[in-house]
């Protein structure tokens, strides 16, 4: 019995121990896991993109969170914080605010001053970059693919062979009876390797080895102190008419498939993205133009006050005239001060969608985008938009998809008919130990078939109705994007010729106003202020008009490279041929010329 023992507590012992070491078709770490993540969405993004597509960050800089532990995690009625208006404490401004009253501003960091070295300066380059490392919309996208490819690993697995391995140890024996009882261990450790076939139906191998040591003897009995046997089982379950053929594959079809229309859907995101954070940047920096063409009217108007009130004093003017050049500076300052501030809540909503403090400074700093203009032929852009929308190729793919899942629905309509099959063999059962000596003498085989006859299929017939539904659905809502996208390129070469013309129009009507404005201030005397101050006010918002249609131009021709499929952005932030970035002298701030393309 003592020589049993150690054997006994040894497999325990190596039982326990293989609880802690990796399975067999899992990782070593979760490094393991990352690089296999980094592997397929690299491989996806290369098959779908090509090879000179944006890799972005690494993917183990994602989901590296840990859920630490907080004192009000577990807390059924988590407390909540709402004093009453007695408890509120507030620092009186010494006066009450009435209608009328002047209104109290608090000190900021101005966005357009210059001279803040604590202040982060982003040009258009900057932005996208600081955007693509920190917007937490764009890394929500980002997590989207992690998760998709997690999804197509699972199912992968489901696939493989797998490997399963149970342990049991249990201790037995009778009630004692002066003394004389018995008493076992009997460990049993099952191993079973599974893998499910592609076209349906599984096959599994078991391996069973019991093992019982008599750890004490009755007086009557007349074994021995102990025994082991193995029994090996394979099992095969087959389907031949419900749930066999390529319909057994649509979880691991569809899994595969919803990973590229995530990696499709990620760069789509990614470019309407960057697009859109450079109308916010073309935007913001017309109101810098805004805002320096209100600065400088305001200058202007000072001056020309300042002139007819001491005109007005020597008794040379009437002072009503003076009055109304000093009311039309003070108008003048209301207007700044209301662009700015309408600036500096943009700045704020800016650094908040980049996911920059709201606290930081930051200062933008002009830069154009020359983009070679595009040849605005529209047969040419709408096949172009044809063959290169990701959207409008996941939109088609989906089709494929509820077509298959129509074939899965009249595959489940049909009758459960299965083929299932079992072999068994065990050690010799005239040793004690048999080992791996197996008796084919005592082997059992079992084959066999299960028809289920389809007489309750009325569920299957209202999900088959509903993927035949589906599908037209899908198929039209395809037709119907299809035809969008082709109004969107259209309407692009129409903006496109549009936003061209008005710049020219624009540009053409500052040179007008310039002009006028040089001759009303020849005849200032004659004229009154008035005349000055309505020119100065007529050549602000021709400036205004040209600089936005500038703007918009721009953005025209981000749009139609966008709605064509031709927009490329490398992981960085920096454009991609044929955009490039270059930044804007003082005579390109004064005068943009149309024919610059951005």
């Amino acid at each position: 019995m003592r020589s049993f023992l150690p054997a006994c507590l040894g497999l325990v012992a190596a039982a326990f121990i293989a609880l802690q070491l990796p399975g067999c078709s899992g990782y070593d770490s979760l490094d393991e896991l990352d690089n296999e993540l980094s592997g397929l969405i690299e491989r996806e993004r290369d098959l779908t993109l090509g090879t000179d597509a944006s890799r972005g960050e690494p993917i183990d800089t994602i989901g590296q969170g840990r859920a630490t532990q907080t004192p009000t995690q577990y807390d059924r009625e988590p407390q909540s914080t709402n004093p009453t208006t007695n408890q509120l404490t507030t620092q009186p401004s010494g006066r009450q605010m009435r209608t009328g009253d002047a209104l109290i501003y608090a000190e900021v960091a101005s966005p357009l001053d210059p001279d803040n070295e604590y202040a982060t300066r982003l040009d258009l380059e900057g932005l996208l970059a600081f955007a693509i490392a920190n917007a937490p919309e764009y890394r929500r996208q980002k997590e989207v693919i992690f998760l998709q490819t997690l999804d197509l690993i699972i199912e992968r697995h489901q696939w493989g062979p797998r490997f399963f391995n149970t342990t049991t140890a249990r201790l037995q024996g009778d009630i004692p009876e002066a003394g004389d009882h018995e008493q076992a261990l009997n460990l049993i450790n099952d191993f079973t390797v599974s893998r499910r076939l592609p076209y349906g139906g599984d096959i599994s191998a078991t391996a069973l080895v019991d093992y019982t040591n008599l750890l004490r003897k009755s007086s009557a009995s007349t074994g021995s102190f102990g025994s082991q046997g193995t029994t090996l089982s394979l099992d095969l379950d087959l389907p031949l008419l419900r749930g066999a053929g390529k319909v057994a594959q649509e979880s691991r079809i569809q899994a595969e498939r919803d990973l590229i229309y995530a990696v499709r859907d990620f760069e789509r995101f990614r470019r309407e993205f960057l697009v859109d954070l450079s109308r916010s940047y073309f935007d913001l920096i017309a109101q810098q133009e805004q805002i320096e063409n209100v600065r400088r009217q305001l200058i202007s108007n000072e001056r020309l006050a300042a002139r007819f009130a001491s005109l007005a004093e020597a008794g040379r003017e009437a002072v009503f005239q003076a009055e109304d050049a000093q009311q039309t500076v003070l108008s003048n300052r209301n207007s700044l001060l209301n662009v700015e501030e309408r600036y500096a809540t943009a700045i704020d909503l800016l650094k908040l969608r980049l996911g920059m403090p709201i606290t930081d400074p930051l200062i933008l700093v002009p830069a154009e985008v020359l983009v070679p203009e595009p040849v605005l032929n529209v047969t040419q852009s709408v096949n172009t938009a044809m063959d290169n929308r990701l959207d409008l190729q996941t939109r088609r793919d989906r089709v494929d998809d509820t077509r298959r899942a129509v074939k899965v629905a009249e595959n489940n309509m049909k009758a459960d008919l299965d083929l299932d099959a079992s072999l068994d063999l065990r050690t010799r059962s005239d040793r004690d130990f048999g080992g791996v000596n197996f008796d084919l003498g005592r082997g059992d085989y079992a084959l066999g078939m299960t028809l289920g006859a389809p007489i309750d299929r009325r569920i299957e017939q209202a999900e088959l109705r509903r993927s035949r539904v589906r599908l037209e659905q899908n198929e039209r809502d395809f037709r119907v994007e299809r035809d969008r996208v082709v109004l969107q390129v259209r309407d692009s070469i129409r903006g496109i010729d549009q936003a061209r013309y008005t710049l020219e129009l624009q540009t053409r009507g500052v040179q007008l106003n310039e002009r006028r404005l040089e001759g009303v201030r020849l005849r200032e005397r004659t004229l009154g202020p008035r005349d000055v101050i309505d020119a100065e006010e007529d050549l602000l918002e021709a400036r205004n008009a040209r600089d936005q249609a500038a703007a918009n131009l721009r953005i025209r021709v981000l749009d139609y490279l966008l709605n064509t499929g031709q927009m490329r952005v490398a992981a960085d932030g920096s454009w991609m041929p044929p955009g490039k970035l270059v930044p804007i002298d003082d005579a390109t701030q004064t005068q943009p010329q149309p024919e610059s393309g951005g």
